[in-house]
């Protein structure tokens, strides 16, 4: 019954599970030993416990979970529009055109459409802005909604990060192959005219000035066993999640 899109998936995959690398190379050292003092023993135990304890979901993703089943069970269907979004998704073309100028590539943006990439596995789907097949990448348009707001930098924590890493895991799993490499691609794009607000600058929103070298920033994303491991541990505590939630809706006046 749990239905979630890659595009907003990121809360599911915040926070660790298990131990740290560090805990576990203390783990197997522990374990290694022939005999340990009482102090080591109850280390020893309490990182096995903390490596076998189940999988605590952080709460911003049991609450995207509960607005899930919420929409399905109430009948009703959340929506998100903001002048950020909302040009977002005016100006992808012009966006993927940039990126295609400077990195000298012929990418279009997949259609709604097209089954071939409208990807799902388990509770999870989604569609890529581009599937490059013959690199097995995906690249995932981002058009911020001025100059202020436009990272310039790499950012260190990529925001979007879990999403591109959805979209290779489903890939990996509808074609058999291995697709590990993503972008997501920042663009540096106009804002059209009508959603520039009255008390804000227009020249933060007309770019046609700069070099189109200062117009993108690339972020580099790789899909990694680790990752995959996690998501499926992720995945699985999410449907049971589900299934608890359901099941509380269903007796709760009972």
């Amino acid at each position: 019954m749990l239905r979630l899109r890659a595009s907003n998936c990121s809360a599911l995959f915040t926070g660790r599970d298990g131990l740290t690398e560090k805990q576990e190379e203390t783990l197997n050292i522990l374990m290694s030993k022939i005999s340990l003092t009482e102090k080591q023993a109850i280390q020893r135990d309490d990182l096995i416990e903390k490596r076998d304890a189940p999988v605590e979901l952080p709460e911003g993703a049991k609450t995207l979970i509960e607005q899930s089943i919420d929409e399905q069970m109430y009948d009703f269907k959340t929506s998100f529009s903001t002048k950020e979004t909302i040009k977002g998704t005016n100006v992808e073309d012009e966006s993927i055109e940039l990126y295609n100028r400077i990195f000298f590539t012929n990418h279009h943006k997949l259609l709604e459409f097209d089954d071939h990439y409208s990807l799902s596995y388990g509770c999870m789907s989604g569609h890529p802005d581009i599937v490059d097949c013959e690199r097995r990448k995906v690249i995932d348009i981002k058009s911020p909604w001025s100059k202020k707001t436009f990272p310039a930098r790499p950012p260190k924590k990529a925001v979007y990060e879990w999403q591109v890493k959805m979209y290779l895991y489903m890939l990996s799993n509808k074609t058999g192959e291995q697709w590990r490499d993503g972008e997501i691609a920042y663009m540096l794009v106009n804002t059209p005219e009508e959603l520039i607000p009255d008390n804000e600058d227009d020249s933060l929103h007309y770019m046609d000035e700069l070099a189109d070298s200062l117009r993108a920033t690339i972020v580099k994303i790789e899909l990694t066993d680790d990752d995959i491991k996690k998501m499926d541990i992720r995945l699985e505590a999410a449907e049971r999640y589900a299934d608890e939630y359901v099941n509380f809706l269903k007796s709760k006046n009972k």
